[in-house]
């Protein structure tokens, strides 16, 4: 059941996804919206709005003055124990903080109306929830059969095969698709100015495919190999019966 709510909620969830989006992109408004879920006894709220990765990164100061902290590096130090002072300077431990980067996500608003950016973030973002849920979907089977006593069975095999097939697939198709919804595919350039640290766009490159699903993924078509060796002893067991 845990796996059908899964599937149901991920579609659920892509379908208003994809209709914020076509509500910015038609002109009817922003691209910024909440929508409050009627669930009973809980207040469920899902909100979306276009983002890409940002990175903030900068040195340490070699030195922080309580009093006049400078603005053009970060103020870490990293001590052992008690904070001591030098004065109004704090006094770093036998370790120094050197750099420091910080990941997070960029929110993005454009006016109403046709953006290809807003475009294709929206698609992508629709387009991966949608694969989720048909990953979803087909662990629902997979699980279905299972508690009707089909475990080891063509259709068990079946359907571990499309879960490890399509997560490898995925994984080599989806940077593919960066190449041409990315914002530096869509001639977007990110600037900035003024003190350190600075806020920069994550890499605007499509990525690599990720080895850690790639592997799990073939893990899976492997482990429908050892299903369907398990399949065909349970029906040479049925024949010799």
């Amino acid at each position: 059941m845990a796996a059908l709510a899964a599937w149901v909620g991920t579609v659920l969830v892509a379908a208003l996804v994809g209709t914020s989006g076509a509500i910015g992109l038609l002109g009817w408004g922003d691209y910024r919206y909440e929508f409050e879920v009627p669930v009973p006894g809980l207040a469920l709220e899902l909100g979306f709005q276009p983002s890409w990765g940002v990175v903030q990164v900068g040195t340490v100061c070699d030195e922080v003055n309580l009093r006049q902290p400078a603005d053009d590096c970060y103020n870490i130090v990293l001590h052992q124990g008690e904070q001591q002072l030098d004065g109004d300077v704090w006094v770093a431990g036998d370790v120094r903080a050197d750099d420091a980067e910080i990941s997070g996500r960029l929110f993005l608003d454009a006016s109403p109306g046709w953006n290809s950016l807003m475009a294709s973030l929206y698609g992508m973002q629709v387009l991966s929830l949608l694969i989720l849920a048909f990953l979803l979907a087909q662990l629902w089977l997979l699980l279905r059969a299972a508690a009707r006593g089909q475990g080891f069975s063509e259709h068990a095999v079946f359907r571990l095969r499309i879960l490890g097939w399509t997560m490898v697939a995925w994984e080599f198709v989806e940077p593919l698709l960066w190449l041409f919804f990315s914002p530096k595919a869509n001639d977007y350039v990110a600037g900035a100015t003024g003190p350190w640290p600075l806020l920069q766009f994550s890499s605007m490159e499509p990525g690599g495919p990720g080895l850690v699903v790639i592997a799990f993924g073939l893990l899976l078509v492997l482990l429908a190999e050892l299903f369907r060796y398990g399949a065909e002893l349970a029906d040479e067991q049925q024949l010799t019966v």
